[in-house]
């Protein structure tokens, strides 16, 4: 089994919220919370990887950011290594690109609403 390299980007607005959006109906782990990102392309460094998938899903251009936490986590059919971003400097206003419900959360928001258990540790941290 391949490990996939994923970038998930914790973006802050000025209301100390964070951007999250609902996984979709045939994605894996669909109903539950996620913030953005998603898997890196072959050769792609993870902040490379993190400023595209920043751009396709949500229009955000990411202008700064710091790894805040890695973590290898398996899953009965897969295996993925997280890359978790804290975003500190981005452009643009965010926006549902590929239709998926987008939403601004407090830290007690992302406490109380459903995410993968890969998410955990990070929200604890935030």
């Amino acid at each position: 089994m391949s490990i996939q390299k994923i970038v998930i980007g914790l973006v802050k607005n000025q209301q100390n919220h964070y951007l999250i959006s609902l996984r979709q109906g045939d994605q894996h782990l669909a109903g539950k919370w996620e913030f953005p990102g998603g898997k890196a392309e072959a050769g792609e460094d993870e902040l490379t990887a993190l400023a595209r998938e920043l751009h396709e899903e949500v229009g955000l251009e990411l202008t700064q950011a710091e790894l805040m936490e890695r973590k290898v986590f398996e899953f009965d059919d897969r295996t993925l290594e997280l890359h978790f971003f804290r975003v500190t400097g981005y452009l643009g206003e965010a926006q549902a690109r590929e239709g998926q419900p987008l939403k601004w959360a407090s830290v007690e928001e992302l406490r109380a609403l459903p995410f993968p258990k890969a998410n955990d540790s990070v929200i604890d941290a935030l």
